[in-house]
């Protein structure tokens, strides 16, 4: 018998098997986030090609073409002062005269009802 066997091994915490449960929880994670991101992707396309199809009948109906589109959307996107292709939701005004976050659906400051924003603004 050799003296190394007699001598009680301190057990290491980051041991093979524990190393490994830390590998496969972060390969499930992965997975659920791959998951997510699949799923997201499949709405997103679902939304564009309703988007389109709804885009597609108001030109069939009213006569609005693409350029009527375009210049909206440059409006749009022009309104908050930075052209970036998105607008961006500001908050609204308060009677008190504080800007209310979108988020909030009353004043931060004095408690009054939010204005009510668009539906667009709610998404």
């Amino acid at each position: 018998m050799d003296m190394y066997d007699l001598v009680p091994r301190k057990q290491n915490k980051s041991t093979p098997s524990s190393l490994g449960f830390v590998a496969d929880e972060a390969v499930r994670q992965a997975r659920r986030t791959g998951n997510e991101i699949h799923d997201l992707e499949m709405r997103l396309e679902r939304m564009l090609t309703l988007c389109e199809s709804m885009w597609q009948l108001l030109c069939e109906t009213t006569g609005l073409t693409d350029a009527h589109l375009a210049y909206r959307v440059f409006e749009l996107d022009s309104a908050d002062g930075e052209r970036d292709g998105r607008k961006k939701i500001r908050g609204s005004k308060c009677p008190c005269g504080a800007m209310v976050v979108a988020s909030l659906r009353s004043c931060q400051y004095c408690g009054a009802p939010a204005v009510e924003r668009s539906p667009w603004e709610k998404v």
